[in-house]
């Protein structure tokens, strides 16, 4: 397993060139924990995570080269949000445009939510997982549908069981594989009997022998939600990207699953961002189709 360290440092024109130039990657991503972004989540300023590939930006001393670095990194991840607009576009795909004037960053809020799932003990969280699926979808399942669940990582909440339940409802179900950064996700039938093979990020998969297929439902991990249906995932954009892919030729729903400590006041959602139309937790179904 791959970690990167948290570092931290202060705004100044050197020192903040030496804290990012130290996180800058020697090549692509090597493993899923490396799509989180990383860094000290404190009153001081965030070291950005590391990035893909060579960004050239080591080439730079001194104040000009800090002034690209903040322009291109620093500066985009302090963007300060408060209040959302949410509209459908031509594809169906909601979408949600901002107001500035938050308090928190997207980065702060992901760690402290990530920080309470996490201590969540294991009876906790299966005890979570099999309330969710005891209480079923809030809308009724056509019989045959397509559910795309995850293979669960690190204290994600299990969408198994709950699958499980669909699948005896009449549910055909699937599992996302990972084909390349920037790229929609690819959908393989799954059934519970089936066995998985680690895919290119550590995360279990379908057998590239199993057939695709595209969902009509997809059950969604995340690191934290509002009640407007804003998601908070980690960082990679792999949901947004295959929502608003798959959304240009069918209706896709989205159910983010999550515990109900992973929520918050406000995500700052921007308007790439696409929420979701219902979250279950352990407590509550929220439907979102109607904000």
């Amino acid at each position: 397993m791959l970690a990167i360290r948290p570092h931290r440092c202060y705004i100044g024109s050197r020192e903040a060139v030496s804290c990012v130039r130290s996180h800058i990657s020697p090549g692509p991503y090597r493993s899923f924990r490396e799509l989180s972004l990383a860094g000290s989540v404190d009153p001081d300023i965030w070291c950005p995570p590391t990035f893909v590939g060579n960004s050239g930006i080591e080439r730079f001393n001194g104040d000009r080269g800090f002034a690209l670095v903040f322009s291109l990194i620093v500066r985009p991840v302090f963007r300060l949000v408060r209040t959302s607009h949410c509209y459908r576009d031509d594809s169906g795909t909601r979408r949600c445009m901002v107001d500035h004037g938050s308090y928190r960053t997207k980065q702060q809020l992901r760690a402290a939510a990530l920080a309470a799932r996490d201590a969540l003990s294991g009876e906790a969280r299966a005890a979570a997982a099999e309330a969710i699926a005891a209480r079923g979808l809030p809308f009724e399942l056509a019989q045959g549908a397509v559910v795309a669940g995850y293979s669960a990582i690190r204290s994600e909440i299990d969408p198994i069981p709950l699958m499980r339940r669909l699948s005896a409802a009449g549910a055909r179900l699937a599992l996302p594989t990972v084909a390349r950064r920037g790229q929609s996700l690819v959908f393989r039938a799954w059934s519970p009997s089936d066995r998985l093979m680690l895919g290119p990020l550590g995360i279990p998969e379908p057998s590239p022998a199993a057939a695709e297929v595209v969902p009509d439902i997809m059950l969604v991990p995340l690191a934290a939600f509002d009640r407007l249906g804003h998601r908070i995932g980690y960082g990679a954009g792999y949901y947004d990207y295959t929502f608003s892919h798959l959304r240009k030729a069918k209706a896709v729903a989205g159910i983010g699953l999550g515990f109900a400590v992973q929520e918050i006041e406000a995500v700052p959602a921007l308007s790439h961002d696409v929420a979701l139309d219902y979250v279950l937790t352990e407590l509550e179904a929220l439907d979102f189709r109607r904000s």
